[in-house]
């Protein structure tokens, strides 16, 4: 074979790639929007969520309502809510719940936003750590019902949120640190 019939074949297979990739469509865009005013809560009442609140709030100035035990009522005139999902016994104490009434008022803010057309906007930045059985019994009641889950990458190595999402087509983002979770939150956050 000479350089030039090496050359042409290169050039054809280039061109042949680049067809393909025109041709591929593109990932679809999530067809959602998230809007304020909102509301920035817990889920397992881990800290998670005070981290969250200097990301979404003080960074990236969203100006959402800080109440770590958002209750319904929290959620009138609102259009999105985000929810940090991660359990923590501690901070179940601390707030003065247990798992029971955590559940109980998980399942009555989701009913709320439901019936109030609230978006609700499920982050999961704890990672690995803050991923056992309680944060999962969370997890199983939040993801099912939100319209965006974003999740550090090291939470998600079973792949739990998407399993979750995918009945509803849910869009699930993956990064790699809460640091970035920023910018998916950005995209999707007018």
């Amino acid at each position: 074979m000479t350089m030039m019939t090496s050359l042409r074949r290169a050039s054809l297979a280039a061109i042949a790639c680049s067809t393909v990739l025109i041709a591929a469509p593109a990932p679809p865009a999530a067809d959602i929007t998230f809007t304020g005013p909102g509301v920035l809560t817990s889920i397992g009442q881990s800290s998670d969520v005070a981290i969250a609140k200097v990301l979404l709030n003080t960074q990236l100035k969203l100006g959402l309502d800080y109440k770590p035990t958002a209750q319904p009522a929290d959620l009138n005139g609102m259009k999105t809510l985000v929810v940090i999902l991660g359990a923590s016994t501690k901070g179940l104490g601390a707030a003065g719940l247990d798992m029971d009434k955590e559940i109980a008022r998980t399942r009555a803010l989701l009913k709320a936003a439901k019936e109030q057309k609230v978006r609700v906007l499920a982050m999961h930045t704890g990672g690995e750590a803050r991923r056992g059985q309680t944060s999962n019994d969370l997890i199983k009641i939040v993801v099912p019902e939100a319209d965006y889950v974003i999740v550090v990458a090291t939470g998600n190595k079973d792949k739990l949120f998407n399993q979750l999402a995918a009945p509803r087509n849910v869009p699930v983002v993956e990064v790699e640190k809460m640091a970035a979770a920023g910018d998916a939150v950005k995209a999707v956050f007018k």
